[in-house]
């Protein structure tokens, strides 16, 4: 009797000790961790249309934040943003969702933003430290204001190359305008496309937008699309391509002027 009741119970007790061992193993609910959501629910939407775009020496990041993000003055939960960026040494560094590796470049906080320039709800800021001949991944997330943060973006891959050369800018009137002129630049890499101009009223950040949608094929431009007695500067920055990317130029020193009414 005392063997048979002992057979009838080890099944049973096989049964609970791997029970127990599923539940207190150390490896229970290992795999991919999605984000925590804060006890309120709100999570902030991805960022979008990251670009990341060669200026001279500098790498200049832009993104656009979820519109839904700026309800009002003060509304939104959303407290910023944080850049990561990762060298790109071999295929294998190229991932898409580990970021051990990524390093954290800048905290970017809605109400301090520094040197970040905004426009609504697009943003840029610039990477100087980047080295030629190397390779970056980027990625922007977007944290709340409990610091929780939405790894959910995507990344952006781009090689430092060799600039071109930035012109020389001159700077005269014409009716009803401002007329800059400089000498034609030469490559050496590459194949130059043209010319991006930059404006920008004197007290203000630099409009990180060229004035026109694609780069300027002659040596001069005539700004007709200005307010009369407002001092603007400018820059000009030639551009290339170079290996199926466009590259633009440091900035030409800056010209000043303005549009005086008869």
């Amino acid at each position: 009797m005392f063997r048979k009741e002992l057979r009838c119970k080890r099944p049973m007790v096989v049964v609970l000790f791997l029970l127990l061992l599923v539940v207190f193993s150390p490896c229970a609910g290992c795999g991919k961790k999605g984000a925590l959501i804060p006890p309120d629910g709100y999570l902030p939407p991805p960022v979008s249309s990251l670009q990341v775009v060669q200026q001279g020496e500098r790498f200049r990041i832009s993104w656009m934040a979820s519109e839904q993000d700026f309800p009002g003055a003060g509304s939104s939960p959303l407290a910023g943003f944080r850049l990561y960026r990762r060298e790109i040494r071999s295929p294998a560094d190229e991932c898409l969702t580990c970021g051990v590796e990524d390093l954290l470049l800048r905290s970017v906080e809605l109400e301090y933003l520094q040197d970040v320039v905004r426009d609504g709800n697009l943003f840029a800021v610039v990477d100087g430290t980047v080295q030629l001949g190397k390779s970056y991944q980027y990625q922007v997330t977007a944290f709340e204001k409990g610091g929780v943060e939405n790894r959910d973006s995507g990344r952006v891959k781009r090689k430092k190359v060799q600039p071109p050369p930035a012109p020389i800018v001159g700077i005269g009137a014409v009716p009803a305008g401002l007329l800059l002129e400089w000498p034609a630049v030469e490559v050496t890499a590459g194949t130059l496309t043209g010319y991006n101009i930059y404006r920008s009223r004197l007290a203000d950040h630099w409009d990180f937008r060229p004035l026109t949608s694609a780069p300027v094929r002659e040596n001069r431009y005539e700004d007709l699309r200005m307010k009369p007695e407002i001092l603007y500067r400018y820059q000009v920055r030639s551009v290339a391509n170079l290996g199926g990317e466009t590259v633009e130029s440091d900035p030409s020193p800056q010209v000043e002027g303005s549009y005086l009414l008869p």
